[in-house]
């Protein structure tokens, strides 16, 4: 029988989401602590915003501070995500080498992991939600358990946000700037009604019993019956690494790194500024250039998608930086990327990137 560290804890999702969890990543990246998971029940409500994208352009964050609303902006990629109090993470970190961990890609975890805890949902509630590529567990189009998931080091960490309890949608709609192109295949639009919650498709309360019984029945689903929980708690490393990841994490050196205001502080005078947008089945994909006599002087490449490495989009900056603005310039640099054996960007194609970058050059006269 393998067995697995359980630990089960009650803090702010944002909160946890910047400190704790990132802990439990970094001894697990070590080699000091055997793979996790983690079981997190909010205790006060929050925002936090992927590592790959601008929070100013995912969060109306003026809007936040006003209503003192909680942001931190997380190591790991994806959307921005609102997890309100009663709300629970289940944190998947494990090692990929292992045997007995199926999980070896970023889309092979999307398909496994939501695969079974759609069907969990559906046996313990009664809840027809189903699996909807590339990261989402949905009831009928609304979203029930937004996923994301980080592979470095050979190490995977999948978030598993269970929407619990029912959630003001004004916040929503007013917190998250949503571009017309993140909805575009969406069969509801409105960004506050896409939610939904366990409790209102169950039609009862849910309990830390129910979250137990569900993270222990999806876990079984994704490893079989020959893999054990086991109660734990944190080490005394991962203690003090969450005090050093916190300290970090709600800086705002951190929270802006991939803004405009940071990475263009140095822009030069008459630079023109352009954006693209494109939809990929993994997320959008924003392309924001600084031109300078027709060639790129500089670029952010920012989304919601999940790549691993993550430094595959500083890479890809690098190598299409100082080029002209044509697609035909930037075409082979993006292949190079996207044909090396160390990188995978589940659910985007090499047209999804060179679409975006096309909508940027059409701006430049």
């Amino acid at each position: 029988m393998e067995r697995l560290r359980f630990i089960k804890t009650e803090h702010n999702y944002a909160d946890f989401s910047t400190s704790i969890s990132p802990a439990i990543e970094r001894a697990l990246e070590e080699r000091q602590m055997a793979s996790t998971v983690a079981l997190n029940i909010f205790r006060g409500g929050g925002f936090t915003t992927g590592f790959l994208d601008d929070p100013e352009k995912s969060l109306d964050l003026e809007y936040c501070r006003k209503e003192n609303i909680v942001v931190r902006r997380r190591q790991n990629a994806g959307g921005a995500v609102w997890g309100p109090d009663g709300g629970a993470l289940i944190v998947l970190n494990v090692d990929t080498r292992l045997p007995w961990v199926p999980l070896k890609t970023i889309k092979e975890a999307f398909g496994i992991t939501l695969n079974g805890l759609a069907e969990t949902v559906r046996e313990l509630f009664g809840i027809e939600a189903m699996y909807r590529p590339l990261n989402d567990v949905e009831v009928e189009g609304r979203k029930l358990i937004p996923t994301s998931a980080r592979l470095e080091k050979e190490i995977l960490t999948m978030r598993l946000l269970v929407n619990v309890v029912p959630t003001d949608t004004d916040i929503l709609k007013r917190a998250i700037i949503a571009p017309p192109e993140k909805t575009q295949d969406k069969k509801i639009k409105d960004p506050g009604a896409r939610f939904t919650c366990l409790e209102k498709e169950a039609g009862r309360k849910i309990s830390s019993s129910d979250l137990l019984a569900l993270t222990r029945k999806t876990v079984e689903k994704i490893f079989g019956n020959t893999v054990e929980l086991v109660p734990g708690e944190l080490s005394e490393l991962e203690k003090r690494y969450a005090v050093e990841s916190h300290k970090k994490n709600t800086s705002e050196e951190w929270f802006y790194a991939n803004s405009e205001r940071v990475r263009f502080k140095q822009a030069p005078s008459g630079a023109l500024k352009v954006e693209g947008r494109h939809k990929a089945p993994a997320g959008l994909i924003r392309v924001t250039l600084l031109v300078v006599k027709h060639r790129i002087h500089d670029l952010i490449i920012t989304g919601d998608f999940h790549p691993t490495p993550y430094r595959v989009l500083r890479d890809m900056e690098d190598a299409v930086r100082g080029k002209a603005c044509n697609t035909k310039a930037v075409r082979d640099e993006i292949r190079r990327i996207f044909e090396r054996p160390d990188v995978e960007i589940a659910g985007t194609e090499i047209q999804d990137f060179l679409a975006a970058f096309a909508k940027a050059f059409d701006q430049v006269k």
